[in-house]
Formats: C-alpha cells, structure tokens, sequence
C-alpha cells in the first residue's frame, strides 16, 4: 500500500484527509492518506522518519519554510520559500498553481486587495505575479509581517501596505478582494456591510468553510471563488506530483464529498 500524508500542527482532520481516501476508494488505487502531527518542537529530530516511510506529503503551516531544509526545492518553491507537497525528495509549491489555475477562466479586475500576510499570501502573490499582476494593496494585522512580505516580492510587484484599520477604506477602493487569512473559519466575521462590497467584481476567500464574507458575496450578485475551490486546483497538482491523477474521477470525488 502507497502511503500518503500531510504534516501538521496542531491536530485536526484536513480536508486532503477526508478527500483523497475517497479518491484512492473510487480510483482502486492501493493507497492511505493520513493526517500526521507533529509538535513544532520536535520536528528537526521527526521529520525524517515520514520523509523516509511515505510515497508523497503535504505540509501545511507551520512547517512549510521548516521543511525546505530536509529536501531539494524546485525553482518556483525556492522562489517563494515554501513548500507543501513533496515527492522522491523534491520539495514542491502547489498553492501557488491551483491560485493561478482557479483564475485562468476570470476576468481579474484592479486593483487588487489581498487581506493576510501568511503562508498561503506567499503562493497568492507569487501567482498574481504569474498572471501579470504588477500592483497589489495588502492589509494585515501585524503591519511588520506586511512588510517582509512587501520586501520579498520587491523585485516582482509593486505593493502597497495598509494598516488593518483601513481596510474598509482599501475595499472601496479595490475591484477585487482575496481573503487570505482563516476569518470565518471559526464563525468570525469581517463585520462588512453591503456598500462596503459594492464596488467588488469578485471575492476570494480561501476558507474552506461557508463563511458570512461568501454569503455576502453571493447575496451581493459578486463572483465568488471559495476555499474548497482553492483547495481543489492545488490538490490536483499533489495528484498528477504523485503520478495518481485521474481527472474525471478526482472531480466526480470532489463534486460529491460532504465537506464539513
């Protein structure tokens, strides 16, 4: 049996949990896929031992930059220094692939306002630079973090920070608006009124769950592009990395899988 998993801190049970082993039962592939937890802490002295005993990984925060030192990074995973699927030693970013391919079909309208300075921001970025983006607002709680992220990227795109109180200012402005932190994951809101959004074409919000901003979205007529959506692209690069893609079958598997 081919072993698969996602290593992660703190526990829950992941979305690629429930999903691939739907996928490898529907496909006939001999295959598990588990949800692997490791304690920050011990995760140098771990990491080895899973790198060693399974066929292909995942790893989401906090361990995506942790990881690059145990494995070859390819050019764009170097680039952005960060990596969540691994494969024969070689560490990949499929975040930043299943973005771009989610807006291969949108028109994308500027500018652009991107909320979150996190993991997930870094492959966001890096995919808006792909698709020829050359300017992007970005709000974050920690202005410092905003900041590097600004600096990373300083010789790809022009970004301009805005402190997290000014973010309803910054929306007004935008025409597009990607949520890339976890509010609304645990019933958090952004506490936006509907004007605030009127002048949004489309909304991006990574969270998995179906959150008050996706309502919104949806009661306001404005595109919406979810969390699930997001997770589906970048799962389909970890499928076709592992060489167990079968396009039909991953999507009648994600069409059909209950979610929460």
């Amino acid at each position: 049996m081919r072993r698969f998993g996602l290593l992660q801190y703190p526990e829950k049970e992941s979305l690629s949990k429930k999903i691939f082993n739907q996928y490898f039962k529907l496909s006939s592939i001999n295959a598990k896929y588990d949800d692997i937890v490791i304690e920050p802490r011990k995760f140098d002295t771990k990491v080895t031992e899973y790198l060693e005993s399974y066929d292909g990984l995942n790893v989401t925060v906090p361990f995506k930059e942790d990881i690059i030192k145990f494995i070859s990074p390819v050019e764009d995973a170097r680039e952005i220094n960060a990596v969540n699927c691994i494969y024969q030693n070689k560490g990949y970013n499929t975040d930043w692939k299943g973005f771009y391919n989610s807006l291969l079909d949108t028109d994308l309208k500027l500018p652009i306002l991107l909320v979150g300075a996190g993991g997930a921001s870094k492959a966001i970025i890096y995919g808006l630079y792909k698709l020829g983006i050359k300017h992007l607002i970005l709000v974050n709680r920690t202005i410092e973090k905003a900041n590097k992220l600004k600096d990373f990227f300083k010789t790809k795109m022009e970004i301009i920070v805005e402190p997290f109180e000014n973010l309803k200012d910054a929306l007004k402005r935008s025409k597009t608006f990607i949520n890339a932190t976890s509010i609304g994951m645990f019933g958090e809101s952004f506490n936006f009124s509907n004007e605030d959004l009127s002048n949004l074409h489309l909304i991006y919000d990574i969270v998995y769950n179906f959150t008050s901003l996706q309502e919104q979205a949806l009661e306001n007529n404005i595109k919406l592009i979810d969390g699930k959506t997001f997770w589906y692209y970048q799962a389909v690069e970890n499928l076709k990395i592992w060489g167990i893609y079968d396009e039909v079958k991953f999507y009648e598997t994600f069409v059909n899988s209950k979610f929460n």
